[in-house]
């Protein structure tokens, strides 16, 4: 089955059109996303997240663009700000999702992309956004935003911004808005991923399908989920959540019981088009890190080797006559990839379970890798143009091969 982006889509109930700012950008594109099924590696190997995971064969992922006062003090902004503290002003909330939501909802945003079409000026998808700072920064997703030439937020009191697009991170799928917020906008108090526990209530607030301001619950289903998309690359340490998110609340805060932000939500895989309780979640630690970098214009970009592996074990290893039993067998080479360019092998018969005679990977710059996940740890934080040092095992013999990682590529997601 295809995965498509949700967010591709025009708003539903996003509001008249023409108090959109006027900014040209080319008509949008969908573009496919599948690529190699090998589950083991995918294709990619991110420059600040990476790992390896399975998805079953019939289902697809999605991205998600599409009384007494609660009061709950906010954290200083991650920027050294100090916010306002973020105060509920309605009735008296009787569940813990409605006192979240009622002490952080003015914090939440919806956000629209921009483009040109054939009918003139239009949004073409829709997402949210949760605000992290008193000078009007909002974090949100890359992907709601990636090639639009405008774009609008839309806070809970109805009042319209253009925003501007400071950084964003499209391996993590982040990026960082600028607005001039209006008076008396909250800021999200942002709390600490690395506690999260699994069973904890997970409550999501965002705009599915052009709702904005809507809230649903749930649990925390996993924490440091890898999982490997059909896109083939690679996503690690997510957070997985059964709360019903949908399309449209892409970059909204996925948050905990005390009203804090723990994770930015980004994608479900699903079989159909909407929540079937697989929620994906980028933990706030992460955005945290990156903060700085986004503020000050940062364009980062995924790497990608080009590769699809399969960890190696002592039964393949046997199979196969090698010599070792650990390290990454390449099963397939992507043509025009860095792992072509260097010379590296997959392996031959495609309808073997594992093709035969491909390098096996042992070591990056030196430094073993014995499975899948210990390979993208070892090119975590490279960019785009670096040349790392792959030590590899071809018919028996060790050597060394150089590599010059590039940018994964715009087309394959």
């Amino acid at each position: 089955m295809e995965p498509y982006r949700f967010d591709s889509e025009p708003a539903l109930g996003a509001g008249p059109q023409e108090s959109l700012a006027p900014v040209p950008t080319p008509a949008p594109r969908r573009r496919s996303r599948r690529w190699l099924r090998t589950t083991a590696l995918g294709l990619a190997l991110l420059s600040s997240a990476a790992g390896g995971g399975m998805t079953g064969a019939a289902v697809t992922y999605h991205w998600l663009n599409t009384g007494r006062a609660t009061t709950l003090q906010a954290q200083p902004s991650a920027t050294g700000t100090t916010p306002q503290t973020v105060s509920a002003v309605t009735a008296p909330a009787a569940t813990v999702a409605g006192q979240v939501y009622a002490a952080v909802h003015e914090a939440v945003v919806q956000i629209q992309a921009l483009g040109e079409t054939p009918l003139g000026m239009q949004a073409y998808g829709s997402g949210s956004g949760v605000v992290v700072d008193a000078r009007g920064l909002i974090l949100t997703n890359y992907h709601v935003v990636a090639e639009a030439r405008g774009i609008s937020v839309r806070f809970s009191n109805g009042q319209q911004r253009e925003a501007q697009l400071l950084g964003y991170d499209r391996g993590n799928d982040l990026a960082l808005l600028r607005v001039a917020p209006p008076e008396g906008v909250p800021v999200a108090r942002l709390g600490d991923s690395d506690q999260v526990q699994v069973g904890e209530t997970a409550i999501a607030i965002g705009s599915p399908f052009g709702l904005e301001n809507s809230v649903t619950q749930g649990i925390i289903s996993a924490v440091k989920r890898d999982w490997v998309p059909e896109d083939g690359r690679v996503r690690r340490n997510l957070i997985q959540t059964d709360a019903p998110i949908n399309p449209g609340n892409s970059g909204g805060p996925l948050l905990n019981a005390r009203g804090e932000v723990i994770g930015i939500n980004t994608m479900i895989e699903s079989p159909v088009r909407g929540s079937v309780g697989v929620g994906f979640a980028i933990p706030i630690n992460t955005a945290k890190r990156l903060l700085p970098q986004l503020e000050a214009g940062a364009r980062l970009e995924p790497v990608w080797l080009g590769i699809a592996g399969q960890p190696l074990d002592a039964t393949i290893a046997r199979d196969q006559g090698l010599s070792i039993s650990e390290g990454v067998l390449i099963t397939e080479v992507v043509p025009g990839s860095p792992a072509a360019a260097a010379g590296l092998r997959g392996g031959q018969g495609q309808n073997e379970r594992v093709p035969r005679g491909g390098d096996v990977i042992t070591a990056v710059n030196g430094m073993p890798v014995r499975n899948l996940s210990e390979l993208a740890d070892a090119l975590t934080g490279h960019n785009p143009g670096d040349q790392i040092t792959l030590t590899i095992v071809r018919d028996g013999r060790q050597q060394q091969v150089s590599v010059t990682l590039q940018a994964w590529p715009q087309q394959m997601g």
